[in-house]
């Protein structure tokens, strides 16, 4: 007889660090406001998206750093070097919670 594991999902937020969570506010911001800065690439992007235009920024910059092809993060945003692109990218769509502040 096999046993069968029952995991119970709870939610779909990405478990960050305290540290993580500023760099994630602090990336949408910057991201967020380059599309403010450019409304045409905004619009050829994501079709006046914003919120979406600043994701795919942003996640887009993660994934090539984690591939290696651009230096790490440094400063504010260097703990998001230990994140995967696809945790960034989870966290930004579904949201976070903070280790220990639950």
């Amino acid at each position: 007889m096999t046993k069968t594991k029952i995991i119970i999902k709870t939610s779909d937020k990405v478990e960050v660090t305290r540290e993580q969570a500023r760099a994630i506010e602090e990336g949408m911001k910057f991201y967020l406001k380059m599309a403010d800065d450019e409304p045409e690439r905004v619009n050829a992007l994501t079709k006046g998206d914003k919120k979406e235009f600043a994701r795919l920024q942003f996640v887009g910059k993660h994934f090539v750093i984690k591939i290696g092809d651009v230096e790490p993060w440094i400063g504010l945003f260097d703990p998001l070097n230990s994140m995967s692109a696809y945790d960034l990218n989870k966290a930004i769509l579904n949201g976070y919670i903070v280790k220990g502040e639950e």
